[in-house]
């Protein structure tokens, strides 16, 4: 009886996984869209922020870009800025580069992504990025929402 209670779970489980792939590859599931912060690395102006961008949204988006609130040390709000990412095709990873002049990496105590300021392509809702966004850090510095 236990063997067959097991079998007809796995069963289940495995009917269940495949639907929810065939679900995301047709599109019906709104995916993901992850921001990650790579690397903060200073420069001759001040500090470059390196990110790994992935849409893993539908449809390609022929705007993205992302408000951002970089804070000092103390916690206290240093500068906002907004990032534009640009397009970016589906299921697309890129890397972008921005140029924080006068800046030192050193001061950074943390980044929040405060908003999407646009996030645009065919099929895409206005709210999807922000939405869905899945924010991650491979630098010593907090980042996300």
């Amino acid at each position: 009886m236990r063997h067959l209670l097991k079998s007809c779970v796995l069963t289940t489980f495995l009917l269940l996984a495949s639907g929810l792939a065939a679900q995301s590859q047709d599109g019906t599931s709104p995916g993901h869209f992850e921001l990650q912060l790579n690397r903060l690395s200073p420069s001759g102006q001040g500090c470059l922020m390196t990110f790994v961008v992935r849409n893993g949204l539908p449809g390609r988006l022929d705007k993205s870009a992302f408000e951002m609130v970089i804070f000092n040390g103390d916690g206290l709000v240093e500068r906002m800025t907004v990032f534009d990412f640009g397009t970016l095709p589906a299921g697309k990873t890129v890397v972008r580069q921005f140029e924080m002049p006068n800046m030192a990496c050193e001061g950074i105590g943390r980044i929040l992504v405060n908003g999407a300021k646009a996030c645009t392509g065919e099929g895409i809702a206005p709210e999807t990025c922000i939405g869905t966004l899945k924010a991650d850090t491979k630098a010593d510095v907090p980042f996300g929402s």
